[in-house]
């Protein structure tokens, strides 16, 4: 299974993952055969790209750490609780049994599975970007806390805050919030506000709360909205705060296409004791891929290759099915750790590369 940009989809290409909408619903189910009217469909919606088969990767299995309901319905919760508030007159979430549940489904589902590593980047339309963002900063930041040996008490609260970690910006006018453009001084304050407003709106979940106020915290005190510095910033907030900054940056958005997984990481190492604590980033890298399944790279060794998987505390360091020699020819498909052959990735093929070495294989 392979990423593909919307405009580079082709008739006949069949899904490898559902597409789910802004409120978690199915808009289209994996194996289905993707036409034109399809295609122009996922376009007018606003997805940027889908998950497609690929025969490059015929016998490996990519599992999502969680399960596509889990991940629907707690699109479905996120979005009923930030729709309610946003009601004009509601000013506090009754943190309902609801989200309290399903962060639990979340959390019970990663500690079965406590080795898992994020090797998916989330599909969204442009529409459904708050809804599956804030599933997507739960995820990333429960696997975070289960690193850091987080009790699961502990990791539901975190769960639940990562859940509802933007509730806020429900406040905040939409025109600001959704700018295409740059933001000006007056409007960025606007933006900022947001903590505040859902350190409000969840006021009777203290955990929540906090991390609400304080996800955007930075550990040199740059950070807003108090300027906290070092231990004082809420280590619960630092971690939805690394994975709130992640999920960003590998997102689609109206006004800049998403960053590669591995140009976001490394962001997030070199940021240890400047943005977030070092040990919380050290255990946020340990569980995801910097490589996700079905990217084409270019080895140290010049070999090339499409990654199958990246193992736990390795994010850096994929296992890849070897599919051209250094020399460029085409060989018989091979297992490599880059762990065990002491290699890294020199760099992630783009698109043209990708599409000329698929020629080449599929016609030799």
């Amino acid at each position: 299974m392979r990423k593909v940009p919307v405009n580079c989809l082709e008739p006949g290409m069949r899904l490898a993952r559902a597409v789910l909408g802004t409120g978690g619903e199915v808009y289209l189910n994996a194996g289905v055969t993707l036409t034109q009217k399809y295609i122009r469909k996922l376009e007018a919606i606003g997805f940027y790209s889908v998950y497609v088969e690929d025969r490059l990767l015929d016998g490996v299995t990519v599992q999502d750490v969680i399960s596509e309901k889990t991940r629907r319905d707690a699109i479905i919760e996120v979005r009923k609780a930030l729709t309610e508030v946003s009601r004009p007159g509601m000013k506090a979430i009754n943190v309902a049994q609801e989200i309290t549940v399903t962060a639990d489904s979340i959390v019970s589902e990663l500690l079965r599975n406590p080795y898992a590593t994020v090797n998916l980047v989330d599909i969204r339309a442009e529409g459904a970007y708050l809804f599956h963002h804030s599933v997507n900063v739960c995820v990333l930041s429960v696997l975070t806390g289960i690193n850091y040996g987080l009790q699961k008490e502990q990791l539901v609260n975190l769960g639940v805050g990562a859940l509802l970690h933007d509730a806020g910006k429900v406040r905040v006018p939409p025109e600001i919030l959704n700018k295409p453009g740059s933001l000006t001084d007056e409007e960025f304050d606007q933006i900022k506000l947001h903590c505040a407003y859902g350190r409000d709106i969840l006021k009777d979940h203290p955990a929540a709360s906090v991390i609400a106020y304080a996800h955007h915290e930075r550990y040199n005190g740059e950070g807003y909205p108090l300027g906290l510095k070092g231990r004082d910033i809420n280590y619960l907030a630092q971690m939805v705060g690394m994975a709130d900054v992640y999920d960003a940056l590998t997102s689609d958005r109206c006004y800049r296409k998403a960053h590669a997984p591995h140009d976001a990481l490394e962001l997030i190492s070199g940021s240890g004791n400047w943005w977030f604590d070092t040990k919380l980033v050290y255990n946020f890298l340990c569980c995801v891929a910097a490589y996700p399944t079905g990217t084409l790279v270019q080895l140290s060794s010049g070999e090339i290759g499409v990654v199958v998987d990246t193992p736990q505390g390795y994010s850096f360091f994929p296992n890849v099915r070897v599919l051209l020699n250094a020399q460029g020819q085409k060989v018989l498909p091979y297992l490599l750790s880059t762990v065990k052959e002491n290699l890294w990735v020199n760099r992630v093929l783009d698109d043209v590369e990708v599409q000329t070495i698929r020629n080449m294989l599929e016609t030799s």
